[in-house]
This record gives C-alpha cells, sequence and structure tokens, in this order.
C-alpha cells in the first residue's frame, strides 16, 4: 500500500491451463488440490514500514524480533536525485547516500533498512504511472537503467529481498495498473532484466493482491485476479493484504455487497496451492483502530462512514478480537501455505500522507509498543505460528 509515491503478448498456454483449473476449483469442482506443505519455506515475520516506525519497534523491545523489515520504492524515480532516488538510498553511482527520503509517510531509505536493521528485506515497488503510457515505455526498454540501479541495491541485503513488484495490482487507487496486459508485460521485463544482469540470486517476485472489498466498491464489480498473473516462472511468492476483520461488510449503502476480505483472501490463496506458491500477508495492519487513544473510528464513506468519525472507545482485548485474533487463526489456518507475514507498526496519525482530513482513508495507529500486554500476546502468537 503504503508509499507516497505517485503485454505485449498474452498469457501462454501453460498459464491458460492454470487459471481455467483455478475457475474450475473456485467455482466448486472436485479437483484434486495439491499438497504443498512439504515444499513451504520457514515462516517469515517482517515489520514495517518506515524507518521511524521500525526504529520505534526495535527500540521499544515490545515484541518478537523481526526476520526482517519492509521499504517502499518509487520505481520511475529510483535515478531521479530531486526526487530522492526514489527511497532507494543509493546515488547515481551506486554509492549509499546519507538521505531518507519522505513522501508524507515516514522516512525511507532502502539502503538503511537493509543495513541498519538487517535480516531479509521486503521491498513496495511502487510501478503505478506518474504519467500515462509509462507502463508501455517500462515494457519497451526506456527505464532498464531503473531496473539496474534497482539490483545494486541486492548485495547490500543480509537476506533475501522480496521484491513486491506493483503490489495491489488490483487496487484502483493504483493508475495504469487496470490494464492488466500492459501489468503483465512490465513485470516480465523487470524480472528478465534483474535476470539477466544476474542479481536475482537473492530475489524473490511476490506477486500481490489488495484482496480489498474495497477496490472491489470503487470499482463496482469483482477483479479476475488471474488476468494480473505474469506467469509460474515470473513469480515465487503470491501475496495479499489484510486491513479488515475477514467477514467484515460494509455499514455503508452499496448497489451490491462486495465479496468479504476472507473470501477475497480464499481466491488468492486457491490460486497459490493450484501453482504450489507459498503466500505473504506483505501487508498488515488494524485500520481504523488507534493504539494511543484506544479507540475506533470509520474508515472511509464507502464503508462504514466519513473517515475518522464516530470514534468509540474499545479495550485491547476488544482490539485482539476484532483484529489480531481472526488475523492468526487465519494464519494458522492456512499454515500449510501462508507462511510470510508482514505487520505495519506505525503512527499513521502522525503522518501528513495519512493523518487528517484523512483523504486516504483513516488509519489510526497501530504501534504496539504503546499496548505491552497486547505486544506480549501478539509476540506469543508469532512464535506459535512459527513453529
Amino acid at each position: 500500500m503504503r508509499d507516497g509515491s505517485g503485454l505485449n503478448t498474452w498469457y501462454p498456454l501453460a498459464l491458460s491451463a492454470l487459471c481455467a483449473c483455478c475457475a474450475a476449483v473456485l467455482a466448486g469442482c472436485d479437483a484434486a488440490t495439491p499438497d504443498v506443505s512439504s515444499a513451504m519455506p520457514r515462516p517469515v515475520y517482517l515489520v514495517g514500514q518506515d524507518l521511524a516506525a521500525i526504529r520505534g519497534y526495535i527500540q521499544s523491545r515490545c515484541c518478537v524480533q523481526a526476520d526482517g523489515h519492509t521499504a517502499y520504492l518509487s520505481f520511475y524515480n529510483l535515478r531521479s536525485e530531486a526526487d530522492g532516488f526514489g527511497g532507494l538510498g543509493l546515488g547515481l553511482d551506486g554509492a549509499p547516500i546519507d538521505l531518507e527520503h519522505s513522501w508524507g509517510a515516514g522516512p525511507v531509505s532502502a539502503y538503511k533498512t537493509a543495513t541498519e536493521f538487517g535480516g531479509h528485506l521486503a521491498i513496495g515497488l511502487s510501478i503505478a504511472e506518474n504519467q500515462p503510457g509509462q507502463l508501455r515505455t517500462l515494457s519497451a526498454g526506456a527505464f532498464d537503467a531503473n531496473i539496474d540501479q534497482l539490483a545494486r541495491l541486492f548485495p547490500h541485503v543480509d537476506g533475501t529481498v522480496f521484491l513486491r513488484i506493483g503490489y495491489e495490482f488490483d487496487g484502483a487507487w493504483n493508475p495504469g495498473y487496470e490494464d492488466a496486459p500492459r501489468f503483465v508485460s512490465a513485470w516480465r521485463r523487470i524480472v528478465d532484466r534483474l535476470r539477466e544482469g544476474g542479481a536475482g540470486n537473492n530475489v524473490q517476485f511476490v506477486w500481490q493482491a489488495s484482496a480489498s472489498p474495497i477496490d472491489d466498491l470503487l470499482d463496482g464489480q469483482r477483479d479476475d485476479i488471474a488476468r494480473w498473473y505474469p506467469g509460474d516462472d515470473y513469480v515465487d511468492w503470491f501475496a495479499i493484504s489484510w486491513f479488515m476483520h475477514p467477514d467484515a461488510t460494509p455499514t455503508a449503502p452499496t448497489d451490491q455487497p462486495p465479496p468479504t476480505p476472507r473470501q477475497l483472501a480464499d481466491e488468492v490463496l486457491t490460486l497459490a496451492r493450484t501453482a504450489g506458491k507459498p503466500v505473504m500477508v506483505a501487508e498488515a495492519t488494524p485500520q481504523g483502530f488507534d493504539m494511543d487513544a484506544l479507540t475506533r473510528a470509520n474508515i472511509t464513506p464507502l464503508w462504514d462512514g466519513p473517515a475518522g468519525e464516530d470514534r468509540q472507545a474499545v479495550s485491547e482485548d476488544a482490539i485482539w478480537q476484532a483484529w489480531y485474533g481472526p488475523l492468526f487463526d487465519y494464519l494458522n489456518a492456512n499454515a500449510d501455505i501462508v507462511r510470510g507475514l508482514a505487520y505495519i507498526n506505525c503512527p499513521w496519525n502522525d503522518q501528513p500522507k495519512w493523518g487528517p482530513p484523512y483523504a486516504e482513508g483513516y488509519w489510526g495507529d497501530s504501534r504496539l509498543q504503546l499496548r505491552p500486554k497486547l505486544a506480549q500476546r501478539f509476540s506469543q502468537a508469532i512464535a506459535a505460528w512459527q513453529r
């Protein structure tokens, strides 16, 4: 989700067959789902999403130590000094620079995230179009130098780089992604270029859906996410975002009820099981809850009412029951394939991009260190899931 940056060919026959099988599974056919659990990696826990948020989490010692951390990059700006090199933390010569860029959503430097904290690095790589036509020119090679610049970061990462290219591809808030064939072509261009340059040795490519009912409300329909799939040879992980209770439904008037978050998440997991790929909850935060004030408020008029209004007092246990508990129930119920979790531990209200007047929805404050008992419960749940 969450930075502040702004197919020349269709699917091969093999992918068409995969999608047909997935559609049959989703329709309720009796086709057997392969057992992929034996080939899955150890569960990995990540925390983010900006430098200040990660530093606060680590310095507080509130919670279980993360296996890695998250950072966000603006692809088209990776070579632009005026735009903070897209949050990369490297200059044009590839040398580290002492710069923490911000789009109003906290300080960002992927280099510092990798070297200051260590471990794995999950990168949200935005390829959303700042200008119309950028996906087309990206696919044609116009931004190969940006791909090469990105690759300079990877040797600085001790662990695995989880590269979430065009994360939340199905999100209406990401301009350009609505052209699924061009998205697929751009994805493949990035992956092919990285592999040709020998930069993919510690990189895993992550295909992340928003799995958001709010996107379906914005679109007025349910997306066929298989249209955005680049193919098994180009994807190592599937991923989803997780911001609501899995069975949440809108309280605001709608023309027709959208799918629940659980239904949308299950759709991604079904595709992943068919492909034999692990799944990551790549962005998770209890949207609408404020850990500091212990309140819950509306998140958006599309869903429940004017953003930030109708604030109600809640207890720590109520927050757990409403969000954390269902998240871990879902992780454990699907432990055969859900092998990654990235928690956003962030003072959303304090960041200009996400704070008042809540133009991009109300997010609240998700910092676990503000609630030691809840943080302990969270850490225990992480440990149990990772066993």
